[in-house]
């Protein structure tokens, strides 16, 4: 007989609750979307002598100056919970944009819901 459970629980990794996000750089500022697609505002992005460093509004998180918007967006990404992204979501309005956000520096990931 095959303990069924046993192997199961020690093959197969546990099931992940990763939720993908999107931030763009839009006129030096930082906005961020959910997978519902609502667009927040949430720091900004400076430029200086080509560089270009993203700061968040809320709490002491800023990246290294970076060569592109795109690097600073994924360093930024790499600075944020779950729960902090998600908070902001849940306190703050939609953002209002001109344009297509397709049209601007962005990048995508993901962060665990655990």
């Amino acid at each position: 007989m095959v303990d069924r459970d046993s192997k199961e629980g020690s093959s197969e990794p546990p099931a992940s609750l990763e939720r993908p996000f999107r931030l763009f750089a839009v006129e030096q500022r930082v906005l961020a979307q959910n997978v519902d697609g609502k667009v927040i505002d949430i720091g900004a992005m400076n430029s200086k002598n080509g560089e270009f460093c993203a700061c968040m509004d809320s709490g002491d998180i800023a990246t290294e100056p970076k060569r592109s918007p795109e690097l600073a967006l994924k360093a930024l990404a790499g600075k944020l919970s779950f729960d902090y992204l998600d908070g902001l979501f849940t306190s703050e309005r939609e953002a209002e944009v001109s344009g297509r956000l397709q049209d601007y520096p962005s990048v995508e990931f993901e962060l665990d819901e655990d």
